[in-house]
């Protein structure tokens, strides 16, 4: 698969409740996993299992207010969806232009712009798709050294809201809900086996011959030779 096909395969749908049709992920209990308690999670979703290259993008979430009452959203309260890396592994936002954001509001939020309360409202039981990751921006896995079915990333992130109360002023303190993907590793990097140290052989030992072993050489000869003119006269 190309790396265009990567980034364009999965879709990654958050939902405001649990109870939505849009979660295309398998909802969790944030009680079932220790890194959605490590990392406050109270929405808890599992994105499944990835592989070192693989690419997340087309990312979007819905916020659906299922109270009795609107809501209102104020963007500059919001903490915008992350990637943490876990047990070493590393993940890379990968962008189509340094010049645009990952992430961006959607038009159907700013549809929902109320004047009076200078915020984005919601009625009760409706929902809407609020943010989604721009166009060509994904979370790619760069490395990760993780044994398969360890976690190597989670998407955590913030969403706060404020009730409209009867007389219609916000509750003054938002409501924080905070939403988290799980990943888990399908393979992890092949571990290389370290090659041994060799023994360099020793070099072989040239012909000696340089003048103190050519006089060396020569006396053997000559000794020899008059050990055997000794025995001759003998």
């Amino acid at each position: 698969m190309n790396t265009l096909a990567k980034i364009l395969a999965p879709v990654l749908v958050l939902v405001y409740t649990v109870t939505s049709s849009y979660a295309a992920y398998e909802v969790a209990s944030c009680d079932s996993n220790p890194d959605f308690t490590a990392n406050s999670c109270n929405e808890c979703f599992i994105g499944g299992t990835v592989t070192q290259g693989d690419n997340k993008g087309l990312l979007t979430d819905v916020w659906k207010n299922t109270s009795d009452a609107s809501q209102v959203l104020f963007k500059e309260e919001q903490e915008l969806p992350q990637i943490i890396g876990l047990n070493g592994a590393t993940w890379t936002e990968v962008k189509a232009s340094e010049s645009v954001d990952f992430w961006q509001y959607t038009v159907d939020l700013d549809a929902l712009y109320d004047e009076e309360q200078l915020g984005y409202a919601l009625t009760a039981g409706s929902e809407v798709t609020w943010i989604e990751s721009t166009l060509g921006s994904a979370y790619q896995l760069s490395s990760n050294p993780a044994a398969a079915g360890e976690n190597v990333g989670i998407i955590a992130y913030d969403i706060a809201t404020h009730q409209v109360q009867e007389g219609g002023e916000l509750t003054v303190d938002a409501d924080i809900t905070r939403e988290c993907v799980l990943f888990t590793s399908a393979e992890g990097e092949t571990p290389v086996t370290p090659t041994p140290p060799t023994t360099p052989t020793p070099p072989t030992e040239l012909p000696k011959t340089g003048p103190e072993h050519v006089l060396l050489a020569l006396a053997a000869l000559l000794l020899g030779f008059g050990f055997l003119k000794f025995r001759r006269k003998a």
